[in-house]
C-alpha cells in the first residue's frame, strides 16, 4: 500500500510540473467564493486556485464543456490528487465536491478559442464533502447559510476493486428532508439507489460500483445525520432496484456477513413477489430474509439447506421491499459442499392482491390461482355497502385448501372479525354474515398466509375460488325451530338465501336432522324455490311434488334455502332427533320410510336389514312388484304359444278354423 500511495504521488507532481510548462506565464488566478454561487468561464489556458471559506467545502458542476480540439483539456486536483481530466469528450453535467475548502483548476488550450467553450458554476458547501476508503460521515447543522436552499453533496470512494458503504446510525430530520443515494458519483436517475428521510428505517447502502453520492435535499437548520462509511469486499452487499430482476450471490470466505436489498424506485402501493430458486449452504450457515431493510423490520423467515425443501413464492409490500441477511461460516464447508453460488433467485413487482369490488355480487380468488398461493401474503377486498338495504353477505366457496395458521376472513371497516375460515377441507355450511351498518358501511374479505412464528418458509396450499354475494334477506338460521320466508315489500327478483343449522347431536346421544314443512296454495318445481339437504350451494335438492302442504326430513343438520321475490313460500322448521336405535350404522339419521324400502338410503344398507321376505326380496324388489311381473310373463308365453302359430295357420290356410274347431263339441 505505502508502495502505490508513493508512486501515485510522484505521478501527480510530475502532473503538476507539465501542466506548470503549458500554463501561461503568469497565469495563476484566485477566486474566492464568500458564500456565493460564481459562474466562470474558463477559456483561456490558466491555472485558478479556488478557496471557500472555513469548515466549507466546492461544488463544482461543469455547466457547458466543448474542447474540439485532442489537445484541449481541463483538470481538477485538490492538493496533489487528480480528481477530474476533462477532454475533447463532452461532460457537460459532471458534478464534483471537493474534500476541503480549496480547489485548483489547471486549463490547458492548444487550439483556436472559437473551438472551445467552458462554463463551470462553483459555490461553497457547509456539511457536505468528499471521502475516500473510509471515514465519519456527518451533517452539522451549525453550518447551513440563511435561505440556503441548495443541495448538500457527499461523495464517497472506496478502496479500489472494493465497494462504498455508508450506514447512517443518527439524525434529526423535518418529513420534508430527503436523503437519496446514488451508485457513481453524479445524480443520474437510473443510478438511484434509495431515498431515506426521518421517517425511514435507516439501512447500510451499498453501492454497486466503487463510488456512492448522497444528495440531501430540503435541509433546514438544526438538521443533522451521522454514520460511517467503509470500504467492503466486492460482491458481499448489493442492492436491487430494477422492477423484475434474477439476481445471485457467490459465497464469501469465512465468516462473513453479506446482505441482498430490494429496494422500490418509486413508493407505490402493490406487491413484490419473489422466490429463492436455489441455496447452497454449508452447516451453521444460514439466510434470514425481512420484509424491510433493516434487521430490525419483521422477519419472515430463517432458511437453512435443511429447511428448504419448500421454495413458494414468498409476497412483500412494494413501499417494504426485502432483506436477505447471509452468513457465511467457510470454516464449516468441505470442497463437496460448497459451492461458488450460494443462493440466487427471482424477483418482480405488481399490483397488490385484493381490490375494492364495486359489484354486488362476484368471484375472488387467492393470488396466483389456480396455482399454491405465495407465503405472507395479506390481500383486502373492500366491499361497499350501498344504502339500499343490504345487510348480509353470503359467502360460497367452490374451492378451498389452506395452510394451518393461513385464513380468510370477513371483517368490518372496523376490524372486527365477522367469519373465518381455515384448513385443507371445504366447510360444511356457506357463509351468511350479518352486516350492521350503523357501525361500518364496508365489508372486507381478508386473505392472510402472513408469517407469524419466523421460522422457515411455512408450507402453501392452492387456495380458494370464492363466491359473493349482498343480500337485503335471509341469514344464518341457528333456534331449534322456526319458519322462513321472503319479507313483505321484497323489491321482485331479489333472492334471500337462508342456511338453517342446528346442532349434529342431542341429548343421550342422539342425532339431530331437520323436519320442515313448506305451505303454499300450489308448491311446484317451477316455483322460485330452491331447498337443498345440506349446508351449502353444492348440496342435493330435493324435489318437491304439487301438494299445498308438505313435510320432509332432511338426512343433515343443515338445509340451504333460496327463495325469489314475490315467491309467498313459507317454510317452517323444527328439529327432529333420532336416538341410537333410530341410527344407521354410520351415523345418519334413519328415516321411518327408508325401513326396508328395497333402497340402499344409510348408505351402508342398515335399513335393509332384518326385513321380512313379505316386504322385500333379496333382490330389492317389491312384492307387488313380482306378483305383477309374473302376470305379465305368462300372458306373454300364452300369446306365443297358442295365438301366434294360430293366426299363422289361418292367414297361410285360411280354411284353416283350428281355434273355432276347438270351441264346438266333437261328434262321435
Amino acid at each position: 500500500m505505502f508502495f502505490i500511495m508513493r508512486k501515485m504521488f510522484l505521478f501527480s507532481v510530475f502532473l503538476l510540473g507539465v501542466l506548470n510548462v503549458y500554463a501561461a506565464p503568469g497565469c495563476n488566478k484566485t477566486l474566492n467564493l464568500n458564500n456565493e454561487t460564481l459562474v466562470k468561464n474558463l477559456n483561456e489556458t490558466c491555472s485558478w486556485m479556488v478557496q471557500s471559506p472555513n469548515v466549507t467545502s466546492i461544488v463544482l458542476r461543469v455547466s457547458s464543456l466543448l474542447l474540439k480540439d485532442p489537445r484541449d483539456s481541463v483538470l481538477v486536483l485538490e492538493g496533489v490528487t487528480l480528481l477530474a481530466s476533462y477532454t475533447n469528450i463532452d461532460q457537460s453535467g459532471d458534478l464534483l465536491v471537493s474534500g476541503g475548502n480549496s480547489l485548483l483548476i489547471e486549463t490547458n488550450f492548444k487550439g483556436a478559442s472559437s473551438s472551445r467553450n467552458v462554463t463551470v458554476s462553483l459555490r461553497p458547501q457547509a456539511g457536505g464533502r468528499r471521502f475516500t476508503q473510509t471515514g465519519a460521515v456527518s451533517l452539522n447543522e451549525t453550518g447551513f447559510p440563511l435561505n440556503d436552499s441548495s443541495p448538500v453533496y457527499f461523495q464517497l470512494l472506496a478502496t479500489r476493486g472494493q465497494q462504498a458503504q455508508i450506514l447512517l446510525n443518527d439524525s434529526n430530520l423535518l418529513p420534508t428532508t430527503q436523503i437519496t443515494f446514488y451508485d457513481g458519483l453524479q445524480p443520474i436517475s437510473k443510478n438511484l439507489l434509495a431515498t431515506q428521510s426521518t421517517y425511514s428505517q435507516f439501512f447500510p447502502i451499498t453501492s454497486r460500483s466503487g463510488s456512492l453520492l448522497i444528495v440531501c435535499q430540503s435541509l433546514q437548520n438544526q438538521e443533522f445525520f451521522s454514520g460511517y462509511f467503509k470500504s467492503v469486499p466486492a460482491g458481499c452487499d448489493m442492492i436491487l432496484t430494477p422492477p423484475t430482476m434474477n439476481f445471485f450471490m457467490q459465497r464469501m470466505k469465512d465468516q462473513t456477513q453479506c446482505s441482498i436489498v430490494q429496494v422500490a424506485a418509486s413508493k407505490n402501493k402493490g406487491v413484490t413477489s419473489f422466490r429463492i430458486q436455489n441455496l447452497n449452504l454449508c452447516p451453521n450457515e444460514r439466510v434470514t430474509i425481512y420484509e424491510g431493510h433493516s434487521q430490525y423490520d419483521k422477519q419472515i423467515a430463517v432458511l437453512t439447506n435443511e429447511s428448504f425443501p419448500v421454495k413458494p413464492l414468498i409476497y412483500v409490500r412494494t413501499e417494504r421491499g426485502f432483506l436477505l441477511d447471509v452468513h457465511f461460516n467457510d470454516s464449516e464447508c468441505s470442497n463437496k459442499t460448497s459451492k461458488l453460488v450460494a443462493l440466487s433467485g427471482m424477483y418482480s413487482q405488481k399490483a397488490a392482491c385484493g381490490k375494492t369490488l364495486n359489484s354486488p355480487t362476484g368471484i375472488i380468488t387467492s393470488p396466483e390461482y389456480p396455482g399454491l398461493y405465495p407465503f405472507n401474503a395479506y390481500c383486502k377486498w373492500q366491499l361497499p355497502i350501498p344504502d339500499n338495504g343490504s345487510t348480509f353477505i353470503y359467502i360460497a366457496m367452490e374451492t378451498a385448501a389452506l395452510s394451518p395458521n393461513h385464513t380468510l376472513r370477513v371483517q368490518d371497516g372496523t376490524g372486527r372479525a365477522l367469519w373465518q375460515f381455515s384448513g385443507a377441507n371445504l366447510p360444511s355450511e356457506d357463509a351468511i354474515v350479518y352486516l350492521n351498518k350503523s357501525q361500518s358501511f364496508v365489508a372486507e374479505l381478508i386473505f392472510d398466509s402472513t408469517a407469524k412464528a419466523g421460522q422457515g418458509v411455512g408450507t402453501v396450499s392452492s387456495g380458494f375460488n370464492v363466491t359473493y354475494k349482498l343480500l337485503k334477506c335471509g341469514g344464518l338460521v341457528t333456534l331449534s325451530n322456526g319458519s322462513v320466508g321472503v319479507p313483505e315489500g321484497m323489491p321482485s327478483g331479489e333472492a334471500c338465501i337462508w342456511v338453517i343449522s342446528l346442532p349434529r347431536s342431542g341429548a343421550n346421544n342422539s342425532t339431530n336432522i331437520i323436519e320442515f314443512t313448506l305451505t303454499h296454495p300450489k308448491v311446484s318445481s317451477n316455483s322460485s324455490l330452491t331447498v337443498l339437504d345440506g349446508g351449502t350451494s353444492k348440496s342435493k335438492t330435493f324435489n318437491f311434488g304439487s301438494k299445498s302442504t308438505q313435510k320432509f326430513l332432511s338426512r343433515t343438520n343443515a338445509l340451504w334455502v333460496k327463495m325469489i321475490a314475490p315467491t309467498r313460500i313459507n317454510l317452517s322448521y323444527n328439529t327432529y332427533s333420532c336416538q341410537k336405535k333410530d341410527q344407521c350404522n354410520n351415523g345418519l339419521c334413519l328415516h321411518p320410510e327408508w325401513k326396508c324400502n328395497g333402497v340402499d338410503d344409510c348408505g351402508d344398507m342398515t335399513d335393509e336389514q332384518n326385513c321380512s321376505s313379505s316386504s322385500s326380496s333379496k333382490t330389492g324388489l317389491k312384492t307387488y312388484l313380482v306378483v305383477i311381473i309374473a302376470l305379465m310373463c305368462f300372458a306373454f308365453g300364452v300369446v306365443l304359444t297358442i295365438v301366434v302359430p294360430a293366426v299363422y295357420k289361418r292367414c297361410r290356410y285360411p280354411n284353416y278354423r283350428h281355434l273355432q274347431d276347438l270351441m264346438e263339441p266333437t261328434v262321435t
